[in-house]
């Protein structure tokens, strides 16, 4: 690990533009010469040092500011990083002992490559670059202090998308403490209990905890379908707020299995809820058109890289059809996108066109993303990453 004062990496002449606007990612194309050590100093061709963070030797996103001044990056800074973090969480009222929360969102926090989420008695970790793993010392002991002092018990590691990437071997373990199963957490009226060492991310997806809520407060009476269903988080809301019958679709048997375990703690009728396993472009093929009266399509990031744009739009396209081929007329419809490279026009675009298709007109109610624990900064757009639409299809 390079020690302090690291070493320096130089912009290519006329590349300052983007770090002048305080954007926290640099390209390897406006540097000088390549990164060779996974801290630096990011000067300008002059010497002028204008940011201090990590670098990916070799590869494409080649630095990643964490701050712009000419300081270490040490315990203190993560203390500071850290505090500010969480106390934007306790100001929002997300910050629930028994609950889960997003405690470190990244570039959002400040702190770029770096995810920390909260279940209850347990902290996830995710590490995304080798520079912090170097920085691990100057972090771990901020971050195991902070939890203790919230009544943390459990601090669990898992693998990050893009740890491989950077030279790094996944993990998946307990740094601290010992779990004895899944871990039951709240999330309104609803209880769920989140698999940290097996689930996918860092067990569940927080980001879409509004728009569950929404729809339980939206489902008396109604039929619901929940596509990419996963563990039923989704459903589990619906039928809490008094849906007739709630279908779950996933491709994994253990994630409905789960889903269905799920259900049951939060003593809904086990006859209303319909397990639906398969491909879900297959299986909503299969469904009786105009069927469900609230519909919603989550699908997976489809667009992992930039290459992937076309063919994802036409998979997003044909799911949001189908969605729409689904819902009853009156019904209400919730389309989502979490890959980045999909922007918000053209997300909106695939939506437009899945209607068009589906021969459906749509009202939109409402332009979705993620929650206030998922914050992103202006100089960083690319940090709004969850794209959704709320549609009244008549």
């Amino acid at each position: 690990m390079a020690s302090w004062p690291y070493p320096t990496l130089r912009l290519a002449p006329g590349k300052e533009t983007l770090l002048s606007k305080r954007h926290p990612w640099v390209f390897s194309g406006a540097l000088a010469a390549p990164a060779e050590s996974r801290l630096a100093r990011l000067a300008d061709h002059r010497g002028r040092v204008l940011a201090v963070g990590t670098a990916s030797p070799g590869k494409a996103l080649a630095f990643r500011a964490f701050r712009f001044e000419d300081a270490p990056l040490d315990g203190a800074f993560f203390r500071d990083r850290f505090r500010s973090a969480l106390g934007l969480r306790h100001l929002l009222g997300m910050e629930d002992p028994g609950g889960a929360c997003r405690w470190v969102f990244g570039e959002g926090d400040g702190l770029p490559g770096l995810v920390v989420d909260r279940y209850a008695e347990a902290l996830v970790v995710q590490v995304g670059s080798a520079g912090l793993e170097d920085l691990r010392e100057q972090w771990w002991p901020e971050l195991e202090t902070l939890g203790r002092e919230a009544g943390v018990t459990v601090f669990v590691e898992r693998s990050q998308a893009g740890r491989r990437e950077e030279g790094l071997s996944p993990v998946n373990r307990i740094l601290k403490g010992s779990l004895g199963g899944p871990v039951e957490v709240r999330e309104g009226p609803a209880r769920m209990r989140v698999d940290l060492l097996r689930g996918q991310k860092t067990g569940f997806f927080l980001d879409q905890r509004e728009h569950r809520l929404a729809l339980g407060r939206l489902s008396r009476g109604c039929r619901v379908l929940n596509a990419f269903g996963y563990t039923g988080g989704f459903s589990i809301h619906a039928g809490l707020g008094g849906a007739r019958e709630v279908a779950t679709l996933d491709i994994s048997a253990p994630a409905l299995d789960h889903a269905a375990k799920d259900w049951a703690l939060n003593g809904l009728d086990p006859a209303a809820h319909l397990r639906l396993e398969g491909d879900a472009f297959e299986v909503m093929r299969a469904l009786e058109p105009a069927s469900f009266d609230r519909v919603v399509v989550d699908p997976p990031a489809l667009a992992k890289q930039r290459k992937d744009l076309d063919p994802a739009f036409k998979a997003y396209k044909d799911l949001f059809r189908l969605g729409a081929r689904a819902c009853s007329p009156g019904g209400l419809l919730w389309c989502f996108s979490c890959s980045q490279h999909l922007d918000r026009s053209r997300f909106q675009e695939a939506v437009w066109t899945a209607l068009l298709e589906a021969g459906r007109e749509a009202q939109v109610l409402g332009h979705l993303g993620q929650p206030p624990d998922h914050p992103y900064t202006l100089n960083h757009p690319e940090g709004f990453y969850l794209k959704g639409l709320w549609l009244r299809l008549p």
